[in-house]
């Protein structure tokens, strides 16, 4: 199996306090953490943990800083192809998380060269993007350069895209997109609903999103639309399916401590399972549930993301939210 991530790095800081402060407040930080993240970055190193037989690349905008020479010495000993990570700038991305103790958080991130990638990055990336069996992008990179991406891959890998951080998807990169992964906020602005899903059980959630797809179906042309549901679990919609119901996997029994990066682990664990193309969705979906609710029940991102051994255990043992 071979995954590419079109990634983003940014050095994350996170600080860990009792409640997310106020505006104009200051609190004092129980500890603070420094490491490697960055949306794409999680996933090439969550989908390598996975999967240790498949080669996983990456595509990185970075600095040249010691965090950029940190983060290559880290994709080599975790066995991510860096030959596609690009110096474009003397700083590299920075982010800051304040972290709740309900697991709660604010994030606020400064992309640096993870934008500076161009379409001619993509072109230089050509025959990893035809050999691949998946492409995983996100919205913490160029659009240019996903674009251009995507448009290779389409009809020769499977293309994952998360629209994270939110914005309008382009018409000519949506139509490259075979798998939209959203959350519960993100499928609000995706399908113009009045109101986040935030805090809906997965019943109501499923209800609302099914009442407005008629629309959605008619320009997008993919094959799956999953949504994320937070400590609810995930559901994914398909306009092939006969009846139009959407597959449904709750979430797993966890006491969540640090909510950021179990999106992350979720998408490693869906590209794992589409890219294998050995289990069904129903699987990947719990899959992907545990995955990201092993990432939430721990402090920081990167020790956390699961092997495939931690994984399994977790899914033997863990009860299933009822």
């Amino acid at each position: 199996m071979k995954i590419l991530v079109l990634g983003s790095f940014v050095q994350a800081c996170c600080w860990k306090v009792p409640r997310l402060p106020l505006p104009g407040e200051s609190l004092t930080a129980e500890s603070l953490s420094i490491e490697a993240g960055g949306k794409g970055l999680n996933v090439a190193i969550g989908s390598r943990r996975l999967a240790p037989d498949a080669k996983v690349d990456v595509m990185l905008g970075i600095g040249n800083d010691a965090a950029a020479d940190d983060l290559l010495r880290l994709l080599a000993a975790e066995g991510v192809d860096s030959q596609h990570v690009h110096k474009l700038a003397a700083q590299s991305g920075y982010g800051s998380g304040h972290i709740a103790a309900n697991g709660q958080n604010a994030i606020a991130v400064f992309p640096g060269p993870n934008l500076l990638l161009t379409e001619q990055h993509a072109d230089l990336a050509k025959p990893a993007i035809e050999a691949a069996d998946l492409i995983y992008g996100q919205f913490e990179t160029s659009l240019a350069v996903l674009t251009r991406a995507f448009s290779i891959a389409k009809n020769k890998a499977i293309t994952v895209l998360n629209p994270s951080p939110w914005q309008s998807i382009p018409a000519e990169l949506l139509d490259c997109v075979d798998v939209l992964v959203v959350n519960e906020v993100e499928v609000a602005s995706l399908l113009n609903l009045a109101k986040s899903l935030s805090g809906l059980d997965l019943a109501t959630a499923s209800l609302a999103i099914q009442n407005n797809l008629d629309s959605f179906w008619t320009y997008f042309k993919g094959k799956w639309l999953i949504v994320t549901l937070g400590d609810q679990g995930s559901l994914a919609f398909s306009a092939d399916t006969t009846d139009g119901l959407p597959i449904s996997a709750p979430s797993y029994e966890i006491q969540a401590v640090d909510t950021v990066g179990a999106g992350d682990a979720f998408a490693s664990a869906l590209c794992v399972a589409l890219g294998g193309n050995t289990i069904s969705m129903q699987q990947a979906l719990q899959h992907a549930n545990a995955c990201g609710a092993m990432v939430a029940r721990q402090l920081g991102v990167l020790d956390a993301l699961p092997l495939r051994v931690d994984l399994d255990t977790f899914i033997s043992n863990q009860s299933i939210n009822k």
